[in-house]
């Protein structure tokens, strides 16, 4: 949480979580780093993700209807913007451009840095539009290169299961500066490392973090292992994702 607290400018963020509640924890630590820091914020996302964070603001007492009157939180509809920035289903520079520019600028006067935070990538990438999702990345960072903010672009995707790296998930990894972990990443990556020793008689998480993908080296060490499992035993991709999940259990409370 300390990367995104603190969400440097020109970084771009993305982390993976599996479920809206567990985003909007991040989300919620992303923006208030910021708020406490004077910056303002952009959130484009889900009504259910922008519901769940103005709840989490007010219960820590931000008040976001007054940060969005000030003019230093502005929250936007990402199914709205979407469909203005690709009429035809695949995101065009030029009026992706004309579209978020005036907004930067009407966040720009009020704080000393802008963050942004954006769940376009993961709607389309649960659509399977994975292409429209990295030209979306893509044009994130040629904005980056005109204008200087933070951003952070969370995807709701469960990387426990073997499906989630059936798409190029690598690419991902190509088109940001950092992908998060959480401790979920941490508890998976050891209950893989369980699973590989005993199904390969061997750990694993070495050998992927020696992997020459450059976009693969990006991601928490569970996130890297699967990848390249997948790429290099893929008969064994779902084999050892059952066996890990099963380990996970075993991290978690026990109910009285």
């Amino acid at each position: 949480m300390t990367l995104l607290a603190e969400a440097p400018a020109g970084r771009h963020f993305a982390q993976f979580h599996r479920n809206c509640d567990s985003l909007s924890e991040s989300l919620s630590a992303f923006l208030e780093g910021g708020i406490r820091r004077g910056h303002s914020a952009v959130v484009i996302a889900t009504p259910e993700l922008r519901d769940s964070l103005v709840a989490r603001l007010a219960a820590d007492k931000f008040h976001p209807k007054a940060l969005a009157e000030s003019g230093q939180l502005d929250l936007i509809d990402a199914v709205r913007l979407m469909a203005q920035l690709m009429p035809n289903g695949a995101p065009e520079w030029a009026r992706f451009r004309a579209t978020l520019v005036p907004v930067l600028a009407r966040v720009q006067s009020f704080g000393r840095g802008i963050r942004i935070f954006v769940e376009m990538g993961s709607m389309l990438w649960k659509d399977g539009n994975t292409e429209a999702a990295i030209r979306l990345e893509e044009h994130w960072n040629a904005l980056a290169r005109l204008h200087t903010f933070a951003l952070f672009c969370g995807y709701t995707l469960d990387t426990q299961s073997e499906e989630s790296y059936a798409g190029p998930l690598e690419d991902i990894g190509h088109t940001h500066t950092d992908i998060l972990g959480s401790e979920e990443d941490e508890r998976f990556g050891i209950a893989l490392d369980r699973a590989s020793k005993e199904v390969f008689g061997i750990t694993l998480s070495q050998m992927a973090g020696m992997t020459n993908h450059d976009g693969a080296r990006r991601f928490p060490s569970g996130q890297r292992t699967m990848l390249w499992v997948k790429r290099n035993l893929p008969l064994s991709t779902a084999q050892l994702a059952e066996r890990a999940r099963r380990y996970l259990q075993e991290f978690l409370p026990k109910r009285s």
